[in-house]
């Protein structure tokens, strides 16, 4: 399968099965994602949610040396992109697309953007994003790109984002890396393999934890994490093997990487915990290393942890865990580990990649999941029914548990991942539990939902897709 040749990578619903909506235990739904093709369902009530705009967005804006031209109305630049785009750092520009041009076009407005922005900064490499509104006026966005891409000389790469063709965020991500794997990174990888496993991490993927691992480890690297390079992505196609922090978010990168130029992906889950860290760690030493230094560095560094983490033991607490994918299961083997007891796991989508650590998870405890990527309301009814003593999940959902009494951890500005992210984890968990002032003070004011919405089943809005 080699997608490049087409203009838009397949959906993660088409190519995996991607859920978006679901309520049952953990055997269940690896039942239903073991399946030539599961059960799609919908909301009749629906929140709001990052869409694939969103996450190519959130990777564009990692991309060193680049400039990204959002095409697309004022709107689309507003308040939530524009905290996507600034978080990344990389300089944008938005074409301020009116009503006559959805109309009549808007062609002009992107060329002299493309000018501009060139003229400006004098980029590597400029992104055109297309969004909802080009989706409709099709815009001839390719023309202008290759009619500027010979003119300065330096890629310009065309984005095709619509809004509305996957209801996963993380598609976006695979709409970038396609569109890099389509436009950019058309060289020959050299003829012998550089002795380096390719470190892949997306859009926010902190990297500080453990990149110290792997240099503790003696494990030789090419960095495509963090702030990615184009330099980096180019060298990957000539590594000995591929490691993803998050391998949910990368996935498109690894599967092509091997597919398109043999460089195999391992599939090791994230690095969160002792066990986990040491797992990855020992993956990545065998494809880029010596596992002997490896094994030495890890032995020290658990011990170490291990010592810390006798003075902060859950002891039998239940835990709700409220993430993407990789960094669910993550924290949930983490939550084991310091004893504490996993009640449920909320996730933002689940596909057939994930269908073996779900049934590892049925094997262990089977607790419920749910697929609820934004949604506050299923979130809080969740929460509301299954009592857990500790939610641990994104800031902007921890407020909702916290406002529901549970003593809450928010992960966003955690460095997840190493043993230096079981050194930063665990104290915050355990503060929380110590301290819960905070969510006692929130719960006085009550729930933002009536207490008749609140009685109804937390999967009341979804419904099986009819054909």
């Amino acid at each position: 399968m080699n997608e490049t040749r087409q203009r838009l990578p397949r959906t993660r619903e088409k190519r995996r099965g991607a859920l978006t909506a679901y309520q049952g235990d953990c055997a269940a739904l690896a039942d239903e994602l073991e399946r030539e093709e599961p059960r799609q369902r919908i909301r009749t009530y629906s929140e709001t949610s990052d869409d694939e705009v969103i996450g190519a967005i959130r990777l564009l804006g990692r991309i060193s040396g680049s400039v990204t031209i959002i095409h697309s109305p004022p709107g689309c630049g507003a308040i939530k992109l524009e905290d996507e785009l600034k978080a990344g750092g990389s300089p944008w520009l938005i074409t301020n697309i009116e009503e006559n041009d959805s109309i009549l076009g808007a062609d002009d407005k992107l060329r002299e953007a493309v000018d501009l922005a060139y003229r400006t900064w004098r980029p590597e490499i400029i992104f055109i994003l297309a969004t909802p509104v080009v989706a409709i006026n099709n815009d001839d966005i390719q023309s202008a790109a290759t009619e500027k891409e010979d003119l300065y000389n330096i890629p310009v790469v065309p984005v095709f984002a619509a809004g509305f063709r996957s209801r996963t965020a993380v598609y976006g991500y695979d709409l970038v890396f396609h569109a890099l794997a389509k436009y950019v990174l058309k060289g020959e990888p050299s003829a012998s393999p550089i002795p380096a496993v390719n470190l892949i991490g997306a859009a926010g993927t902190r990297t500080g934890n453990i990149i110290k691992d792997l240099n503790g480890a003696g494990v030789s690297y090419n960095n495509v994490s963090g702030s990615l390079s184009i330099s980096a992505l180019q060298q990957s196609l000539s590594a000995s093997a591929s490691i993803a922090i998050d391998k949910d978010d990368a996935r498109y990168l690894l599967e092509w990487l091997e597919e398109a130029h043999g460089v195999v992906h391992l599939e090791e889950t994230a690095p969160i915990g002792l066990a986990g860290t040491e797992r990855w760690l020992l993956a990545a030493a065998g494809a880029g290393g010596s596992t002997g230094q490896a094994r030495a560095y890890i032995q020290e560094e658990k011990a170490a942890a291990a010592q810390a983490l006798e003075r902060q033991r859950l002891d039998g607490v239940s835990v709700f865990v409220d993430l993407p994918p990789e960094q669910a299961f993550g924290i949930a083997d983490f939550v084991e580990e310091l004893g504490g007891e996993v009640a449920a796991l909320s996730l933002t989508h689940a596909d057939s990649s994930h269908a073996p650590r779900l049934r590892e998870w049925a094997r262990r405890s089977n607790p419920q999941v749910y697929i609820q990527p934004g949604q506050p309301f299923e979130k809080i009814n969740a929460l509301g029914k299954l009592e857990p003593g500790l939610y641990i999940g994104k800031g902007e959902a921890a407020v909702w548990a916290a406002r529901a009494g549970i003593a809450a951890v928010a992960v966003d500005s955690v460095d997840l991942y190493g043993f230096g992210g079981v050194r930063e984890l665990a104290p915050l968990v355990a503060n929380a539990l110590r301290n819960t002032a905070l969510s006692r003070y929130l719960s006085a004011g009550g729930s933002s939902y009536r207490a008749g919405w609140l009685s109804k089943s937390v999967n009341w809005h979804i419904k099986q897709e009819v054909k």
